[in-house]
């Protein structure tokens, strides 16, 4: 009988325990007659009180639980943003989490009106003044959570950014210097910079960013591959980096700012939502010392009704305790410990009135954040070591490109561009400096002959065997690169022309006396000229190949120096 009649109770709900309560006292209290009647008046006027402070306090709770819902929304915009897109980010959660702060306004509002409408006197009435500082908290998180949006689209929106918006001036100033070598690295080290700026939020990547395109800015006077109207574009980009990135830094530091106004309005609101609920909480019992102290009167004038009145309250006060109270404070306590990033805490309630539902739910709903976050963090660390071998990989292969990019395919020589390169850079020193400087150009002897006679591929062996003679005769210092069909070069720095001369005969020698497989013997013609008085690269260039044209026409197989430029320095 006893475990059908604790049944019975844990599956009626709260508002049913409630009434079964004042149905039993109602009964007791008709009984004592007139003193029960007083008694009555009293009861009612006790538990109307208890009605109003507990609604005060489920309005107190449901605000504390909408400040939490609109904060987790925002952390989790900022969470979920990089994965699923920005404007569907906003929509999920930075549109409801706006709702969800009106909705505490207005439930702001209520309260205030409730605690109005309390008699004067009374705790709560005495409380308003923190009632007020809840209500402001309440708007100026509205008003932080709308900045928070608007700084939040002013730096990552993807069409007009400020991130969208530096990124496309950095593309802008790449392309502008891509004739520039000397520069590709620097600016490669920007956008590396910005990247992990945008990754880590850290104020010392963007301001070295900064410095290295000042340092760019500092250099562009010597930066001869750019024509005044480059250099002009060239600042007004500078110009245009600085003032998006000092922007987009103060839109950074603003959103930290309202990250700490978040954190400082949690913490001031959070002890005076608890004190509230506890002040209300308090009402409650003092309500309910009322009615004990109507029964008891009552129960001054009919022993008997007082005897079963007093009996009554207190089995109903123990088991509303047990079905109600003990299972809030239990609420309570779980909720504290869930905010407090306790996901593994469960909460012990059992029966199938609102609170038992309410504890399975809470319960499930613990678990799947639990396990939303640890997937979470599983997909960061995959995604990450990811990023890493894509990044990797990217740096060989760009560094194969580099490579590829400056070597002939068939003889593994330097190629046309890199002999450009390095011709116009011994040239600028030679300038500077008046160091020696020659060119030696070589081109073998009836090589037509030998494609034509003997095939392309023949013809192709013999050019790699001829770049292998030229590798190992040539100086460590010597650039050798291949100009064109069977035209070669040989750069010599700090190199006067009896050297070279010597060096192009002993190369000549040995393409004589080397045995080209399926050939036979093959000779080669050279022209040779040193760095004078040639106003470009290419005039030094054109004479070494006039001489090699005049070896050509003197019976090949010979080394002709190019006859001083016009206007030789003495």
């Amino acid at each position: 009988m006893g475990a059908l009649r604790n049944d019975f109770w844990d599956n009626l709900g709260i508002t049913a325990k409630l009434w079964l309560a004042f149905a039993l006292l109602f009964v007791f209290f008709t009984m004592a007659s007139l003193a029960g009647f007083v008694g009555l008046l009293v009861v009612r006027g006790a538990e109307a009180d208890i009605v109003v402070n507990m609604d005060i306090r489920s309005k107190v709770l449901e605000m504390e639980g909408q400040l939490e819902k609109a904060r987790r929304l925002y952390r989790d915009f900022i969470i979920n943003a990089p994965l699923i897109g920005f404007a569907k980010a906003q929509e999920r959660f930075c549109q409801p989490a706006l709702a969800v702060a009106a909705r505490v306004i207005a439930l702001s509002e209520d309260l205030k009106r409730a605690i109005a409408a309390l008699p004067q006197g009374g705790n709560g009435v005495r409380r308003n003044v923190d009632i007020n500082y809840f209500s402001s908290t309440a708007k100026r998180f509205s008003q932080t959570l709308l900045s928070e949006n608007e700084l939040i689209t002013v730096v990552a929106d993807p069409e007009n950014g400020l991130e969208a918006q530096l990124d496309r001036v950095l593309d802008a100033i790449v392309a502008l210097f891509s004739v520039v070598p000397e520069a590709a690295l620097p600016l490669r080290e920007v956008d590396i910079l910005i990247k992990q700026y945008q990754l880590t939020r850290q104020r010392p990547s963007m301001q070295a960013a900064c410095n290295k395109i000042a340092t760019l800015r500092r250099e562009l006077d010597t930066v001869n591959a750019l024509d005044p109207a480059g250099r002009a574009e060239a600042l007004r980009l500078f110009d245009a980096f600085d003032r998006l990135a000092s922007r987009l830094l103060d839109a950074v530091s603003a959103m930290s700012a309202n990250a700490n106004d978040f954190s400082l309005q949690a913490r001031g609101v959070d002890p005076i939502s608890e004190e509230l609920k506890r002040l209300f909480a308090a009402e409650v019992v003092r309500a309910n010392g009322r009615i004990v102290w109507a029964s008891r009167i009552a129960g001054g004038i009919i022993l008997l009704a007082a005897l079963l009145g007093l009996g009554s309250v207190i089995c109903i006060g123990r088991m509303l305790h047990a079905a109600v109270t003990s299972k809030i404070v239990a609420l309570t306590q779980y909720a504290s410990e869930v905010r407090d990033g306790n996901l593994g805490q469960t909460v012990a309630i059992s029966g199938n009135d609102e609170l038992g539902r309410l504890a399975g739910s809470l319960n499930a709903m613990t678990r799947r954040i639990r396990d939303l976050v640890e997937n979470l963090e599983e997909k960061v660390r995959q995604r990450t070591r990811e990023l890493a071998g894509i990044n990797h990989e990217l740096d060989r292969k760009n560094q194969a490109l580099a490579v590829l990019s400056l070597t002939d395919r068939l003889t593994g020589l330097c190629n046309r561009r890199k002999i450009d390169q390095s011709l116009a850079a011994e040239w600028r020193r030679a300038q500077r400096f008046s160091t020696p400087f020659s060119v030696i150009m070589l081109d073998i002897d009836n090589f037509k002959d030998v494609n034509d006679i003997f095939g392309h591929a023949v013809g192709d062996a013999a050019l790699v065997l001829l770049a292998d003679i030229l590798m190992l005769t040539a100086r460590e210092t010597d650039v050798v690169g291949r100009w064109g069909g069977e035209e070669f070069v040989v750069l010599c720095p700090e190199t006067d022309l009896e050297a070279a001369r010597s060096l192009a005969e002993s190369i000549r020698r040995e393409i004589e006396g080397t045995a080209f497989p399926g050939i036979g013997q093959v000779t080669a013609s050279f022209g040779l000229a040193d760095f004078e008085a040639d106003a470009t690269p290419a005039g030094l260039v054109k004479r070494a190949d006039e001489a090699l044209y005049r070896a050509k026409e003197s019976g090949r197989n010979q080394v002709v120096i190019a006859p001083p430029a016009a206007g030789r320095r003495t």
